[in-house]
């Protein structure tokens, strides 16, 4: 069997930290999944993508649809 785990992270990064703070919490981010996944034989992928969101609205993530390219 196969399966996937979606999670999601909203961030308020401050407008003085910028870009600059995004990258510092993508880099936090992705430290602390590569912790999660690092020893677990189950894992045979894994990927962090850190992009800027607008709005306020939250998501629901089991309504999500996902293409496959």
């Amino acid at each position: 069997m196969k399966a996937r785990g979606i999670v999601i992270v909203d961030y308020l990064i401050e407008d003085d930290a910028g870009f600059r703070g995004a990258a510092e919490e993508q880099d936090k981010l992705e430290a602390a999944i590569n912790s999660i996944v690092s020893d677990n034989k189950r894992v045979v992928f894994h990927q962090v993508d850190l992009k800027e969101r607008r709005g306020d609205r939250t998501m629901d993530i089991s309504k999500m649809k996902f293409r496959h390219s």
